[in-house]
């Protein structure tokens, strides 16, 4: 509740015409795209890609998704999207990352929110260890992987349905073809 706020906005079409919207005002987030390989040339569609299993409240019902969280705020601001992508994949997976590349900012949600989403690709994955984060208190999830091509075609056939983790399969399956972000 703390993070996120809302904002009443008033509206003027080109022609005139003033309209209300509600807008959730919010923090930023990022998800990760965690695959274990150790750099981009060895993707393919055998590729361990990591995911999370968990129950969300407002649709109601368990998702697979690929690891994410919100940057969290501080007395000396907002956490950087690196550093946030690092301890979500941890707190999430148990997982640390030996490479790290930005892929995408997006919006999740354009018509309501102005949450951006920072997507980061990490590879060369080993398990965090003794010094794992834990996750936070009100999550319940569990740590699973797909390789890319059963990712994918979990897509096609609609057990993965929310954007982030479709804009990231989306980006695993042409690492997985081309072996570049680009």
């Amino acid at each position: 509740a703390g993070f996120m706020s809302w904002q009443r906005l008033r509206v003027r079409s080109d022609e005139g015409a003033e309209h209300t919207r509600f807008a959730v005002m919010h923090p930023g987030a990022v998800a990760i795209l965690a695959l274990s390989a150790a750099h981009l040339e060895a993707i393919d569609v055998a590729t361990p890609l990591w995911l999370v299993r968990q129950m969300r409240s407002v649709p109601g019902r368990v998702l697979l998704e690929i690891p994410a969280g919100t940057l969290e705020r501080a007395a000396g601001g907002t956490e950087l999207p690196a550093e946030a992508a690092a301890r979500e994949l941890d707190e999430e997976t148990g997982l640390r990352a030996a490479s790290w590349q930005h892929l995408r900012t997006f919006y999740t949600a354009p018509g309501f929110t102005d949450e951006r989403m920072e997507l980061f690709l990490a590879l060369g994955l080993s398990p965090a260890g003794a010094g794992r984060r834990a996750h936070d208190v009100d999550e319940r999830l569990e740590a699973v992987s797909l390789t890319v091509a059963e990712a994918l075609e979990a897509v096609r056939r609609g057990a993965i349905v929310d954007a982030k983790s479709l804009v990231a399969i989306g980006i695993a399956g042409e690492l997985a073809r081309t072996g570049t972000t680009d």
